[in-house]
Parts: structure tokens; sequence; C-alpha cells
């Protein structure tokens, strides 16, 4: 009998850091004004990806911090107003 030789099949190369976060921010950012929370999530996520946490916390108190603090501000001053 005379059979085939095997052949082997492709390794599925894995996403790259660059695809994975593109996925993680189209999942998360729409969800940010619905609740800031998510950016937390959104962030925790980003740093398994990149696996570096000096650079991590350096893009979240760039990017992340100032949004979550307006936030906090802003329903500070609507409770004040309230009173």
């Amino acid at each position: 009998m005379s059979s085939k030789p095997k052949t082997k099949k492709k390794a599925v190369k894995p996403y790259t850091k660059g695809e994975l976060n593109k996925v993680i921010d189209s999942l998360f950012h729409p969800l940010f004004e619905a609740n800031k929370g998510f950016m937390l999530v959104d962030e925790l996520l980003h740093a398994m990806v990149e696996q570096n946490p000096p650079t991590t916390v350096k893009k979240f108190i760039k990017y992340n911090l100032p949004k979550i603090l307006e936030q906090i501000s802003k329903k500070s001053e609507k409770e004040t107003t309230k009173r």
C-alpha cells in the first residue's frame, strides 16, 4: 500500500500585541461613557498584553487618569449643587 506523506499543519500565528490592543479598544472604548470603570478594565487588559508595568502605568496616567478625575469632579459638582 502506498500512502501519501503526511503534511505538517501550518502553525497559526498568534495575534500581535497591536492587534490584541485594537480588539480591546474596539470592545471597551464605546463603553467608557456608560461607566468610567470600563477604563480600568481596558487598562488592565492592555497591561496583560504589554507585560511592561512601567510603560502601562505611564500610559494610564497620561491617557486615562485625567478622564477618570474629570468624571469624579463632575459627579462631585453635581452632588454639591443638589444640596
